[in-house]
């Protein structure tokens, strides 16, 4: 971790930048807890932020399961569906699914954070892909791959 100072609303703060989106969100949780137990943090100006490379390496990593969903898509299609073992293929699909999903909504909070503390763009790739997986899991539930 390294801090540097930032300026946001007129008033200065220390940021920390966490290579790993889990202290970030730990240091997150325990400034809380501690503000509303009246504890009263000493350092109740600093706030933890991942670094660009957390969100960047959440979106490769969801890009790629993605990318892998996409491969296994004939699992749950119109052949993969007609055999003995279509639910164990369906299964199979949905583990992906939601490995995909998660990733990608990891990464579209991770950089929602960073763009909360620093600045920045809207993390469009990664909330798109968790739109798209939204929209695959409602298709896959409804048979809508089997046609």
């Amino acid at each position: 971790m390294f801090a540097s100072p930032a300026v946001r609303g007129g008033a200065t703060r220390r940021v920390v930048f966490s290579s790993n989106l889990l202290d970030a969100c730990v240091y997150s949780r325990i400034n809380n807890q501690w503000e509303e137990r009246g504890m009263g943090n000493n350092n109740s100006n600093v706030e933890t932020v991942p670094t660009p490379l957390a969100g960047t390496i959440l979106s490769v990593a969801s890009g790629l399961s993605f990318f892998l969903l996409c491969m296994i898509l004939p699992l749950v299609g119109p052949s993969g569906s007609k055999v003995a073992h279509a639910a164990q293929n369906k299964m199979a699909f949905l583990g992906v699914l939601l490995v995909t999903f998660l990733l990608a909504a990891l990464a579209g909070y991770s950089k929602m954070m960073r763009r909360k503390a620093v600045g920045g763009a809207l993390p469009y790739g990664s909330l798109g892909l968790c739109v798209v997986c939204v929209l695959t899991l409602c298709v896959l539930l409804v048979n809508g791959f089997a046609i």
